[in-house]
């Protein structure tokens, strides 16, 4: 099935990074002054891999970033020094070992969650995978129980604010930031919404302390709850959303191949891997990585200046023929066949030392969810429903969903 790069309208940025790409090579020079896309392997594994004092987050010379307004400086928006140390105390909590323990978590909440579905009705999946991998992180990291309201507050902060957030790095965002516009007071009082429920989380904690869980040992630290809000909130935060569409990109695709979803269905592991790796290919949902410049460097032959904006993009890599041949098609056996691709032509969790933290969770996570999910479902098209089309936001997420019609597999 051909999954070709169709983002809506011109002024799109996947569209404009694809040509960008395709007219200009490996370095790009974008309209944007001092903004450059990088899709050399050799180039982005120094981007990412190299000290943080070299190549920094953010954007521009003040080094900008838009989640930093919501997370503060949580694991994913920190300063090198600070970013360290909490790297190094939340780690534990992604090691192989532990992850392979929240495994029957996983296809225990994925079961009871697709079990509420009924046989041939249509369903949004991407709201269901939110719904879901909430719960997840919540339950495995946490050891909460989240009920229908924090769902929808988190949703809802997530999903009508992303371009808000976005302000910070446009120029005259933060002047936006000051105005009474309908979008401000959303997003004021969306965050307000989410801070309550995290501060919560942390005072419950703290009268009744866990022994392994996320927030019992942030607050055996010490730290300020300021801070233990901002790492606990990057984790609820990040720590599903991403994954959410991961799975909704995951169930489109399948959607269009009855036998990959039985191939997955009669308990193919590998396989079911492969599908997972396949969507985050085609759709990453960190679709755009970005860096800056500290001091001037040569990247891909030309010199460029301190505070200079690289962006490396995941959507662009994955889709170039010269490493990924039909690049623009669902083929999920390109996993198992063959030699594997070279090294960061593939970086849907970026690398190096900002690499997500939580990948290892967050890929056994999709494959089990995927799996539970279609050994009880059939999926397919739902008829009449709008377009499967990406959204490039802070993450890629449809724009209208994904809407299938599900039926029970016999």
């Amino acid at each position: 099935m051909d999954h070709g790069p169709r983002p809506p309208g011109g002024l799109n940025p996947l569209a404009v990074l694809t040509r960008a790409h395709r007219r200009q090579g490996v370095l790009a020079r974008l309209p944007v002054p001092g903004v450059y896309l990088v899709s050399d392997p050799e180039a982005i594994q120094e981007a990412l891999t190299r000290t943080q004092r070299e190549y920094a987050k953010g954007v521009g010379r003040r080094g900008l970033e838009p989640l930093r307004r919501v997370l503060g400086h949580g694991l994913l928006t920190s300063p090198p020094d600070l970013h360290r140390r909490q790297r190094r105390l939340i780690q534990p909590l992604f090691h192989g070992e532990r992850i392979a323990g929240y495994a029957d978590q996983f296809t225990a909440l994925a079961a009871d969650a697709c079990g509420r579905w009924r046989d041939g009705e249509a369903r949004d999946v991407h709201r269901d995978m939110t719904d879901l991998t909430l719960a997840i992180v919540a339950r495995t990291v946490f050891d909460v129980e989240v009920g229908a309201d924090v769902i929808t507050t988190f949703g809802r902060a997530i999903g009508r604010n992303q371009r808000a957030l976005r302000r910070e790095v446009l120029p005259g965002g933060r002047l936006l930031d000051r105005l009474p516009l309908p979008a401000t007071r959303r997003w004021r009082a969306d965050s307000a919404a989410v801070d309550k429920v995290v501060y919560d989380l942390i005072e419950a904690r703290r009268v009744r302390p866990g022994s392994a869980d996320l927030l019992s040992l942030l607050l055996a630290t010490g730290m300020p709850d300021r801070q233990i809000r901002d790492e606990a909130l990057t984790l609820l935060l990040a720590g599903h959303e991403t994954t959410a569409n991961a799975l909704a990109w995951t169930f489109h695709l399948l959607s269009g191949d009855p036998a990959a979803q039985d191939r997955v269905a009669g308990g193919d592991r590998a396989f079911a891997t492969a599908v997972v790796r396949e969507s985050m290919r085609l759709y990453p949902p960190a679709w755009a990585i970005w860096r800056r410049l500290v001091d001037d460097r040569e990247v891909c032959g030309r010199r460029l200046r301190a505070g200079s904006t690289l962006i490396l993009s995941p959507w662009v890599v994955h889709r170039d023929p010269r490493w990924w041949p039909e690049p623009d098609r669902f083929r999920p056996e390109r996993w198992l066949d063959g030699p594997p691709p070279p090294r960061y032509t593939y970086f849907p969790f970026g690398s190096g030392p900002r690499q997500c933290i939580g990948n290892g969770f967050a890929e056994l996570e999709a494959v089990l969810v995927t799996e539970a999910v279609c050994r009880r479902w059939a999926l397919a098209p739902a008829p009449g429903a709008p377009p499967v089309v990406p959204r490039p936001l802070i993450t890629l997420r449809p724009r209208y969903g994904v809407h299938l019609t599900v039926r029970v597999r016999v």
